[in-house]
């Protein structure tokens, strides 16, 4: 099932980050972020919970992306799937949920990014209808 982040959901997540996706990060700090992000109705922050064995599998995290120049979307900053649960449909479920948020906040598009070396990414994304719109530079800076 897709629910609500809760922080206790922070070890798992880190989890997740560690190992699907290569970022280094700590339950603490995932704890913390999501205690000040949860009530913000301008994100999204999600898990699939397993239903029988109660195991956060997945979570993603959106925000709202408003344009002064255009109309309101949602932006996906992250969606991240155990490795030993990725092709069961996991994601696909938590897209559908993400875009079905979006509708109901009235946006007329979503968006998300995804890096160069994730080709299975690519291919996931573009079978659930999702198009390369554009390549870009990333730019940086520490502060």
């Amino acid at each position: 099932m897709i629910r609500t982040v809760q922080p206790s959901d922070a070890p798992a997540i880190a989890s997740i980050c560690e190992t699907a996706m290569r970022y280094e990060t700590s339950a603490e700090l995932i704890e913390r972020r999501i205690s000040e992000l949860a009530d913000d109705a301008g994100y999204l922050i999600a898990v699939f919970e397993d239903d029988e064995t109660g195991e956060v599998q997945a979570f993603m995290q959106a925000e709202r992306y408003r344009l002064v120049y255009g109309s309101d979307g949602w932006d996906l900053i992250v969606l991240g799937v155990k490795p030993e649960h990725q092709g069961r449909g996991i994601g696909k479920q938590m897209l559908a949920a993400f875009e079905e948020h979006a509708r109901q906040d009235g946006a007329s598009f979503v968006r998300l990014n995804s890096r160069v070396e994730r080709t299975k990414a690519h291919g996931f994304y573009e079978h659930l209808g999702y198009t390369h719109k554009k390549t870009q530079k990333y730019f940086f800076k520490q502060l």
